[in-house]
């Protein structure tokens, strides 16, 4: 199985992995593989995982190292303009907010659409 690297620079860095990355590593497509950063994810890509898997022992174990960060009333808000302002569909909306708002960067597959988002930081993965 490939690995990904969310983080290939020698820093700390604050991370936000994107739903499709867990998807990914759920499906056996690629691991995730730890670097040296802080990896995080949004309660929104914890129901989207849920949603779409029968697994939810394996999503909880895949989950259980990240840090999990919930939608404020400032993420709510922000995602909202960004959702009526880019186009995006609302979860990427929430997950922009959620980095924007936190100084985060995504780690994403889907780099077309978080690339609408004015300031939000990608590490884009093939």
């Amino acid at each position: 199985m490939p690995r990904i690297p969310i983080v290939t620079s020698g820093t700390v860095a604050d991370v936000l992995v994107d739903t499709d990355i867990f998807i990914d590593h759920l499906r056996g497509a690629a691991a995730l593989a730890p670097g040296k950063h802080r990896l995080h994810y949004s309660v929104v890509t914890r129901a989207e995982l849920f949603a779409g898997s029968s697994a939810t022992d394996a999503v909880s174990r895949l989950l259980s190292p990240f840090r999990e960060v919930l939608v404020t009333r400032d993420v709510a808000e922000r995602a909202g303009r960004i959702r009526r302002e880019c186009g995006v569909r609302l979860p990427d909306a929430l997950i922009a907010a959620t980095a924007l708002e936190h100084g985060l960067t995504v780690a994403t597959r889907n780099r077309g659409d978080f690339e609408k988002v004015r300031g939000v930081r990608i590490r884009a993965l093939r």
